[in-house]
């Protein structure tokens, strides 16, 4: 009779803990779990307790039973208050709800001490109640999201990343390992990709919007063609989770994003005053404060990569722009950290160190490596797309007028796409991206566009390059 009268309580102060390690099972450590039976311990000390006091197990079992609700569940309850007004007061103010939770709970307590009522039946039936909470909201946190009718997608953008024929070529460096790499794992790495655009605004409202631009107006307007994008719009009526990580990219503020990871840092987000305090006497302090906030929001970037697949329970849809290998160049080869050669960081600066330009995509490559080993383990149903989001002008001359060269070269990029079952994926270009993903993952039926490639001259005109880059022979 003790054991079954106690199921409800000691169930009820298991939950809170048990719900949080279904979700974080892989990051779980042996405090954790002492804890989580801790608390169901001190729960059944307590109950013990209270029945030596009172002498009937079903009134106990009922008024711990209720303390526990009130104490751990007291924030559901206030979230879901929250909005609801009580003469022009928020009825979910804490200073409120508190004393309104105290007051019913010594009632409630008076009048199951004074009932005379058979309690067994009310207690039998909370029992029923947890048990099938157990089923009804554990059981399917425990199907892992690889079986999840709609998988995870991921985007991860590297910021000027090119391919191995400039990095060859311009660089003399071989990359054929990190594209082994990606093949062996089920990746679709074409072998001559261009970027749409040279600018990443551009490039970034193409893709996201998955159609070719027919204008170009003011910075805002592009802008707010990039946030205000098509692709994310999509994903969110499609039931996902929406998060993007902060790639200190101006005036870049995504609609439909849930949840933004590594904004919490004190960039300075106005050029406008950016550029009035560069020459200023705190110009220095200005210089090493966003050299050291450019870098920790890099590695803040990597590291949760790193635990996003633990912590999906839905589909979820993961956006990240990082700014590497793009200079300014501020890790060596194993993510030490080095200084530019040249201040003014947020101006085009160290175009002309190809050697850190190399290193840094080195230390991008490695981390990216590790993040895409770790998604697999933990999500192998995910979609997974790696990017340059354009070329780089490093070692290009940027005193002159560019050269077909350089233009080649800032249009030349990594990309990789890697959606399970589907081997011999076609139109994989960047401006396909999502056409294929949601054809392949909501069955829709769009068309495929062929590649454009466009520069800007000086008036606004947009030129069609593609047929050049194609027939371009790179240093000839």
């Amino acid at each position: 009779m003790l054991k079954s009268s106690l199921i409800f309580p000691l169930v009820l102060s298991f939950f809170p803990a048990w719900l949080l390690i279904l979700k974080n099972y892989d990051e779980l450590i042996s405090s954790d779990l002492f804890i989580a039976f801790s608390i169901v311990g001190l729960t059944f000390v307590i109950c013990i307790s209270v029945n030596k006091l009172i002498h009937n197990i079903h009134k106990t079992s009922l008024i711990i039973g209720m303390g526990i609700g009130f104490f751990f569940y007291f924030g559901y309850v206030q979230d879901g208050l929250k909005g609801i007004m009580f003469f022009g007061i928020p009825f979910d103010k804490t200073s409120i709800l508190i004393p309104i939770s105290i007051l019913i709970f010594i009632i409630l307590t008076i009048y199951i001490l004074k009932s005379k009522r058979d309690l067994a039946p009310p207690v039998k039936i909370m029992n029923v109640v947890v048990v099938t909470a157990l089923i009804v909201v554990i059981v399917p946190l425990m199907i892992p999201s690889s079986f999840a009718e709609k998988p995870n997608v991921y985007h991860i953008i590297l910021d000027e990343y090119t391919d191995n024929e400039i990095l060859q070529k311009k660089f003399g460096y071989d990359n054929s390992e990190f594209l082994e790499f990606l093949q062996k794992n089920d990746f679709q790495v074409p072998g001559k990709i261009f970027s749409i655009s040279a600018a990443t605004d551009k490039e970034l409202s193409s893709i996201l919007n998955m159609k070719y631009p027919e204008s170009f107006g003011w910075a805002s307007e592009n802008y707010e063609k990039m946030n205000n994008n098509s692709v994310m719009s999509i994903f969110s009526e499609n039931g996902y989770t929406i998060i993007e990580t902060n790639s200190m990219m101006r005036y870049k503020n995504f609609s439909n994003v849930n949840e933004k990871l590594c904004y919490d840092t004190n960039f300075i987000n106005s050029e406008f005053l950016d550029q009035i305090l560069n020459k200023s006497i705190i110009r220095y302090f200005l210089e090493k404060h966003q050299e050291n906030t450019r870098r920790d929001t890099v590695r803040c970037t990597f590291d949760v990569l790193m635990e996003i697949p633990s912590t999906t329970n839905k589909p979820t849809y993961v956006f990240s722009h990082l700014y590497v290998p793009h200079p300014p160049f501020l890790f060596d080869k194993n993510g030490e950290n080095i200084s530019p050669n040249h201040r003014e960081i947020s101006g085009l600066q160290s175009w002309e160190n190809e050697d850190g330009y190399v290193n840094q995509l080195i230390y991008a490559t490695d981390q990216t490596t590790m993040v895409i080993d770790n998604i697999l383990q933990k999500d192998p149903s995910a979609i997974i797309v790696v990017q340059g989001d354009t070329g780089t002008l490093t070692g290009t001359n940027q005193k002159s007028e560019k050269t077909f060269d350089d233009v080649y070269q800032s249009h030349s990029i990594l990309y990789a796409i890697r959606i399970p079952g589907e081997m011999n994926l076609e139109n994989t270009y960047p401006i396909n991206t999502y056409r294929i993903i949601f054809n392949n993952i909501f069955d829709m039926n769009y068309q495929y566009l062929e590649p454009f490639n466009f520069e800007i001259k000086n008036d606004g005109t947009i030129v069609d390059i593609r047929k050049k880059l194609q027939s371009h022979n790179f240093g000839g």
